[in-house]
């Protein structure tokens, strides 16, 4: 929404009478999150943990205590996971 648009939501809200309950009601339903949002956290979150990881392991690996996979170890990994 535009700035124009939401000024206009605002006072249209400020001009109707209602109680307290319809008050909390409303901002309940402006801050309650949408479906989207909590997909989008989530696919954030798996994304920020799945980076750290591999960060890690690449940390781990130029110190020489791990051997990181190639690419074909890895698509061959791949490979049989579908399998099953």
């Amino acid at each position: 929404m535009t700035t124009i648009a939401l000024n206009n939501l605002w006072n249209y809200l400020q001009g109707l009478k209602l109680s307290k309950k319809d008050r909390e009601w409303l901002a309940d339903k402006l801050i309650e999150p949408t479906a989207d949002d909590a997909k989008t956290a989530k696919q954030k979150a798996y994304v920020k943990e799945t980076l750290t990881r591999a960060f890690d392991e690449v940390e781990r690996a130029k110190r020489g205590e791990i051997k990181l996979k190639t690419m074909d170890e890895f698509l061959k990994e791949l490979e049989v996971e579908d399998a099953v």
